[in-house]
């Protein structure tokens, strides 16, 4: 017995199977409703159960181990995977030590931190409170790895007798829950000034030691250095942003050390795929996972996830889809190099005091359409909380679960019950390739600049969550202008990479290393099209002198400073040829050289440059997503794609009508959710040709098909998505609207049962019909 994968799904005993599952935490769920559970889970179309194992659940008090229940029927962790057995799922176990999970302490025993208070991360000025829900710990404090060694040796063998290798459910062990959650990378002088890391030999200084020489370290902080002692952490935003980078790169570095550690521990008795979630939870940063990994050889899975929202109402609208485009698109950077199979392994299904079902299927939906095929949606079903393991809940652990805490069912499990039946009955969409056009140049050292909200004395605003990845970013803009785009890590793609797309924009500040400002000169050179803004970097990664991109472009961008002062920043009109007074915030620089294709105040605050056998277009602006009557920002986007002569593979009516292409099939989806109206052509083809358009009358999503065979019946297209085929029934469904127009070859007669044909047609041997039925499934009976 077996568990492998393609890169795309996982193999199991040879058969390829699309992780479609739900976290069921046991010890929180009474015993005597598991089985419940487990039922509505699989009634729902789940194959798999994912669950944490909490090391202070299962020792209470040090060496008190119970896995089978003798304390509480609660801690029976060999009862409930035999039960995932007889269920026949599969299971995801995920052992900590730090399990995070709203449970105390994260997992991690009050013994063990009573007894050994050193372990504990420390701030600049000492001690941290240890009243902290979850106590932050030094991951690699000796004393704590030791005790950890203790808890895996204790629980691994367990898990071991249940993986799917030795005939149990286990196909996958997660090393820890999000290890960087007390490495508070997102408040950089919070942690960790622990004693074994900053110490003369400690780990910051081996970390110095082992990237940089002495003179290296002299320019790159701009001070005299002697001796690697003499560097301390940094404690103050009054730091170079070299040194305060180079402390988020330590930080990281520490956490890879840390998740190897657990690695190796966990290779001696896990023999199916280990994975791990989110190991910082950033983005960019995933380049340092990926490197680590791949200098060592470890096999591990990184999985990923998406929330947006936490103990509000669930909020998932047309304003999120820059944030999931770029996440999913730098996450299938970083896969196709890993070669592991994507998993969002925490979809939010909970945590929100309510979810609507349509914003749900907006967000279920286009995880597919964007590459990841395997979910799991956490938190599944809702359960309380023992008295003693409360962290920031109380009794009750049912924040809008699936399946609440007294097994009711809540609507949104109606869009993962259709979705994962369109999966199951699709397997050619699974295997079909997203292919987007346009791609996005990610760069790294930006990102924690943007976390913390530290620009020293850059000229440009970190700001990226407003300008670039939020509600009115301008990833955001691209989607909503129908540019489905990749993201590219610029330090790690190569030109030929860059090169396979039509279009590569980036997003500029202040400074950007040697290497990545001369393979973007590279790339036009070579034939590239570049579009790049608010600015073009004249400092290099030490925040040196060094501007080969501009001077490469012969262009030069005006040296006005942005704000960062919410209220006090401006907006500027910005027009160019057929766009009138298009909105922008914030500074609007002068763009001087190459031909004007924007203006500001009279001046040129955007030019096109041909050079080599490619393009450059350089604005002195942001653009960003701004709704409005006249749509002007989408209309400038379409400018600029005509300017570099880059075409979409299809066409829409409707602009608010969202697609992205997957091979023989569109993903049609309606963010706003208004109603929208309209055709669309794909693959040749405009459809539909007996209807005036394609109705969508709310939010959601459709999967259309386009020459897709359904065993000897091949449908042509369809504007319902097209669920599978049972016999000789073809399952539909289209919720959004009354009327779908289905066509198939192969096909003489049909009968439809779930409404009634109201126009067909015959024509070389395609059968066009259009049925009127009820928003929701129908069938088609050959």
């Amino acid at each position: 017995m077996k568990v492998g994968h393609d890169g795309r799904v996982y193999l199991i005993d040879g058969e390829r199977v699309v992780i479609y599952g739900g976290t069921l935490q046991f010890f929180r769920v009474p015993r005597r409703h598991w089985r419940d559970r487990l039922e509505k889970m699989k009634r729902h179309g789940l194959n798999t159960v994912d669950t944490y194992v909490a090391w202070n659940w299962h020792e209470p008090a040090k060496g008190n181990l119970d896995f089978t229940g003798e304390t509480s029927p609660e801690r029976d962790l060999v009862g409930f995977l035999e039960l995932v057995q007889e269920m026949e799922m599969y299971a995801i176990v995920r052992p900590g030590p730090y399990i995070c999970g709203e449970w105390r302490n994260g997992g991690i025993p009050n013994w063990l931190i009573n007894e050994h208070p050193e372990i504990l991360a420390r701030g600049p000025d000492g001690d941290l409170p240890r009243d902290i829900y979850y106590p932050p710990i030094t991951y690699l404090h000796p004393t704590y790895l030791e005790a950890v060694s203790e808890w895996y040796d204790a629980v691994l063998p367990v898990i071991q007798d249940y993986l799917h290798t030795n005939g149990g459910p286990i196909i996958s062990v997660s090393i820890d829950d999000e290890p960087s959650y007390w490495e508070t990378i997102f408040q950089p002088f919070l942690t960790d000034y622990n004693d074994v890391v900053v110490k003369p030999g400690g780990f910051w200084e081996g970390w110095l030691r082992e990237n940089y020489s002495l003179e290296t370290l002299a320019e790159r902080y701009g001070e005299e250095i002697s001796d690697y002692g003499e560097v301390k952490p940094p404690t103050d935003p009054s730091e170079p942003l070299t040194k305060l980078l180079d402390w988020h790169r330590f930080k990281i570095w520490m956490t890879n050390r840390y998740v190897e550690t657990l690695y190796d521990h966990l290779r001696r008795y896990v023999d199916v795929p280990i994975s791990i979630l989110d190991p910082y939870l950033l983005l960019v940063a995933w380049k340092h996972f990926y490197r680590h990994v791949r200098e060592r050889n470890l096999d591990i899975h990184l999985w990923t996830e998406f929330w947006y929202s936490f103990y509000r109402s669930f909020d998932f609208k047309e304003d999120r889809l820059g944030h999931i485009y770029y996440k999913t698109g730098i996450y299938r950077f970083y896969q196709k190099k890993l070669g592991t199979p994507p998993l969002s392994i925490e979809t939010q299904v909970s945590l929100a005091h309510t979810i609507e079902p349509d914003e749900a299927e907006l967000l279920y939906a286009l995880l597919p359409a964007l590459g990841i095929h395997n979910i799991n949606y956490y938190l599944y079903a809702g359960g309380e909380n023992p008295e003693g393991y409360e962290s920031h809940n109380g009794i009750s652990w049912d924040v809008y679960s699936p399946i609440g805490l007294d097994g009711t069912e809540r609507p949104h499990v109606e869009p993962i019950k259709w979705l994962g039946e369109f999966l199951r009955g699709n397997p050619g969409f699974v295997e079909s390739r997203l292919k987007p056009r346009v791609a996005f140049g990610g760069y790294e050292p930006y990102e924690p600049l943007a976390v913390w909200g530290l620009r020293g004395n850059l000229k440009e605003s970190v700001n990226l969550n407003e300008y670039l990845f939020g509600e009115r970013g301008l990833l955001t803009l691209l989607a909503m202008s129908n540019v489905p785009f990749d993201v590219l890590d610029l330090e790690e793609a190569t030109v030929e990479e860059m090169l396979a797309y039509d279009q590569l924009w980036v997003y500029s500040l202040d400074f950007m290393a040697k290497d990545v400002q001369n393979k973007l000169v590279e790339f036009v050179e070579r034939g590239g099209n570049l579009v790049v803004l608010p600015m073009l970097p004249y400092l290099d990664e030490n925040m040196k002198p060094y501007s080969a991109l501009a001077d490469y472009l012969g262009v030069e961008v005006e040296f006005a400073e942005a704000r960062d002062n919410f209220r006090l920043i401006p907006f500027v009109s910005v027009s160019s040829d057929g766009i009138d007074r298009m909105v922008t915030r914030n500074v609007a620089r002068e763009v001087r050289g190459g031909t004007p294709v924007a203006f500001a105040n009279g001046k040129p605050v955007g030019a096109l440059v041909r050079k080599g056998r490619g393009s450059a277009i350089v604005l002195g602006f942001r653009l960003q997503y701004f709704s409005s009557h006249h749509d002007l920002h989408r209309k400038f986007v379409d400018k600029l794609l005509a300017l570099q002569g880059v075409t979409r593979d299809f066409e829409v009516t409707d602009s608010d009508m969202i697609a992205i292409p997957r091979g023989n099939y569109l993903v049609l989806a309606n963010p706003r959710g208004h109603r929208v109206f309209g055709k669309v052509r794909y693959r040749g083809i405009e459809v539909p040709k007996l209807m005036d358009g394609i109705e969508m009358k709310k939010r959601g999503v459709l999967f259309l098909p386009f020459g897709v065979r359904y065993g000897d019946v091949e449908v042509v297209y369809s504007t319902a998505t097209v669920l599978g085929r049972n016999g000789d029934v073809l399952r539909l469904r289209n919720h959004l609207s009354g009327l779908s127009e289905v066509a198939l070859r192969n096909v003489e007669d049909v009968r439809v049962v779930g409404g009634k044909i109201v126009d067909e047609s015959l024509s070389d041997g395609v059968l066009t019909i259009v049925v009127e039925h009820r928003p929701g499934n129908f069938e088609l009976e050959f």
